[in-house]
């Protein structure tokens, strides 16, 4: 009896120890190999900018929609040698505010064309970085886990996190969340107030394939909102969340647009003046975000520029401009969204550096930078 409880306290603890070194390989695979190669940089840091320039982005303020470093499960409240952003790093680029997006769910295979919503490669993503189990197989509670993170970063760091129109005015950098797709809303729009009140204030309707609420881009149907979508629109704008219309299909950008009473945001994305391509906006799309009062985010990655430089992206910058109008421009990154990128968030100084060499004024450049980003959010956030 003895020699059986040895044997099976000795199996047990094999067992255990084979479970932790395959999480060890797998971390270092996923987490080391991944996370490294796709959300790399065309220019290693250091980035040259004038001290003049480098003084006039630091007081500015400046805003970029959309980045998913929470994905990784790296410490962000350390200087990273992966990826694009920490807190540091943003620290040291000048950024005031990060909307920090928040990805549930990415099917086996995708593209900007059709993609469908039968497969998932999070799991073994979540299990690498040693997140609850709970987490293993569910999109809502994915959303929930790393909200939870960042509101623990924002006690453990220099970070605030915006829930409240009042937070915009704190100083140093803030943070703001942003699901990245309804289709975390498991159980409808019931889940709605459960978000909030985790942190959530924007929400993208759909990412890279349809959901219950709306269709994609990038979808099999491609359809508009759903009757659930269309509820759902007034339920977001009252809570003080604010729509983010990339990744939408035409058809549900257009209707969430008709419903819409404020501000929408396209967080991330491009135009097709510039990078042809399904996932930009045409100039009917970034005219109609402009009668909407809303602000684009101008990405950085090839697919939204085409031209990854900075002169690729503030060619972006200024058609936007010229056909929104420069009220309605702004940065949105997709840093560390499994994109390759010209450069981390402490080279944004040099797309300031490379707009006021275009001849944008002072105020317009400020604009870009954040400041449109501000104005929205000052309309839609709660009081």
């Amino acid at each position: 009896m003895q020699m059986k409880r040895h044997l099976l306290t000795t199996a047990s603890i094999s067992l255990i120890a084979l479970v932790v070194i395959v999480l060890l390989v797998l971390r270092f695979i996923i987490l080391k190999s991944v996370d490294g190669k796709n959300n790399n940089v065309l220019e290693s840091p250091p980035y040259s900018v004038s001290d003049e320039n480098r003084r006039f982005h630091l007081q500015a303020f400046v805003a970029d929609l959309h980045a998913d470093p929470l994905l990784w499960g790296r410490d962000l409240r350390k200087k990273n040698k992966l990826g694009h952003i920490d807190i540091p790093r943003l620290i040291e680029g000048g950024i005031d505010l990060q909307v920090f997006g928040v990805v549930t769910k990415v099917p086996k295979v995708r593209n900007y064309s059709s993609t469908r919503n039968d497969s998932d490669i999070l799991p073994l993503l979540f299990i690498s970085s040693w997140r609850s189990p709970i987490t293993w197989f569910s999109p809502k509670q994915r959303a929930l886990v790393q909200a939870a993170e960042l509101n623990q970063l924002a006690k453990q760091s220099e970070l605030t996190l915006v829930l409240r129109k009042k937070d915009l005015s704190v100083g140093g950098v803030k943070g703001l969340l942003s699901l990245e797709g309804m289709h975390a809303l498991q159980g409808g729009s019931d889940a709605l107030n459960e978000f909030y009140l985790a942190g959530y204030r924007m929400m993208g309707l759909t990412h890279h394939f349809d959901n219950q609420f709306a269709g994609s881009a990038h979808g099999i149907e491609k359809g508009g909102l759903t009757t659930l979508g269309q509820d759902l629109i007034p339920q977001l704008e009252s809570l003080g969340i604010t729509i983010d219309l990339a990744h939408a299909s035409p058809l549900a950008f257009k209707e969430t647009l008709e419903l819409a009473t404020k501000p929408v945001v396209v967080s991330h994305g491009g135009v097709q003046g510039t990078c042809p391509g399904k996932r930009n906006l045409t100039d009917e799309q970034i005219h109609a975000v402009a009668q909407n009062g809303g602000v684009i985010g101008i990405g950085y990655w090839k697919s939204a520029v085409c031209d990854t430089s900075i002169e690729g992206i503030v060619k972006a910058i200024l058609y936007t401009i010229e056909v929104a109008g420069i009220d309605h421009v702004g940065l949105g990154s997709d840093f560390d969204g499994n994109v390759i990128t010209p450069f981390d968030t402490t080279g944004v100084p040099m797309i300031t550096a490379a707009l006021l060499a275009q001849g944008l004024s002072q105020e317009d450049t400020q604009k870009v930078l954040g400041g449109n980003v501000l104005r929205v959010l000052k309309l839609n956030l709660p009081d």
